[in-house]
């Protein structure tokens, strides 16, 4: 994450003479660009770094300047406290809770926390848990993973891929990996890798800026999207714009609604979704989707003695 990032880079420069950009986004897998954006970001926050110009130059913070100097209002802490805390509730990490406490150490509190988002709905299984434990040291030590996955279709694969980060969006948590084999990035549904293992072999490939390239992927994704014309009960608009808040809602007569909502084509989630809202909502387009969905709910009936 950029907010850790910058944190690293803070600290390393409180404790070293200098610093070349180079080094920086050698050790952090990012492009010398982003280190450059996260030096202006640390300027801007007060903090005095310069750049040291020539063959052995780099970035410095004045001698003597300690990081209590930097103006941050006590209701800021709590912000960053509020915020911390709160995705611990959904994360396991030793590294996070020791950065909380940490903080906690050095503000004052004041009135106690106004904020706190309570994330732990979303906690996955203690599987995935210990998955994510594991991607983060194969990240960290630039180690390759072999593991089994089973996508959304039920085709089984074995992989063999370099991980590169894990993130957390709809509801589960993800891998951002580029396998050995296809030599293309992709994401993978942690919740679905089964037999991970950490394989000795480490990769000396230079990926540059990791997130720009995950904002290329999730582009490419959801192109591959398909939109669907869903015509809805008027009762329902609350849950449609919470679940779907880029979808433009026109109402129509008798009661109803209608819309347009952008989803994976193949992701059962949706479907799910769709179904759960019974005889409120109707799929209009596309017709294959809708008779997917037609014959998902006929198969589920026929479980009973209807």
């Amino acid at each position: 994450m950029k907010f850790e990032r910058i944190l690293e880079i803070i600290i390393y420069l409180l404790n070293h003479e200098k610093v070349s950009a180079k080094y920086l986004a050698e050790y952090f897998d990012v492009s010398v660009r982003t280190i450059q954006r996260d030096m202006v970001s640390i300027a801007e926050a007060g903090i005095p770094v310069y750049t040291l110009g020539g063959r052995y130059g780099g970035y410095a913070v004045l001698e003597n300047y300690k990081i209590k100097n930097i103006n941050i209002k006590n209701s800021e802490q709590q912000i960053i406290i509020s915020a911390l805390e709160s995705l611990a509730t959904s994360y396991t990490n030793d590294k996070l809770n020791s950065l909380i406490e940490k903080y906690n150490a050095i503000i004052e509190k004041e009135g106690g926390q106004k904020v706190f988002w309570d994330f732990s709905v979303t906690k996955e299984n203690k599987k995935v848990q210990d998955s994510n434990m594991l991607l983060e040291k194969a990240i960290g030590g630039k180690n390759y993973i072999v593991f089994d996955y089973r996508n959304s279709e039920g085709k089984s694969s074995h992989v063999c891929a370099e991980p590169l980060a894990i993130h957390y969006k709809w509801y589960a948590w993800y891998l951002f990996a580029y396998p050995k084999e296809t030599k293309e990035y992709r994401t993978f549904k942690v919740a679905r890798m089964q037999n991970l293992v950490i394989s000795k072999e480490r990769s000396f490939i230079k990926h540059g800026d990791i997130q720009q390239k995950m904002k290329e992927a999730e582009l490419a994704y959801y192109k591959t999207c398909i939109n669907i014309e869903i015509i809805f009960s008027e009762k329902e608009i609350p849950l449609i714009e919470e679940y779907f808040p880029d979808s433009v809602i026109e109402k129509l007569s008798s009661q109803k609604c209608k819309t347009h909502i952008h989803v994976p084509a193949k992701e059962r989630l949706w479907k799910a979704l769709l179904l759960s809202f019974g005889d409120a909502v109707t799929v209009v387009s596309p017709k294959d989707y809708k008779e997917d969905l037609i014959k998902t709910a006929e198969t589920f009936l026929s479980n009973y003695d209807i």
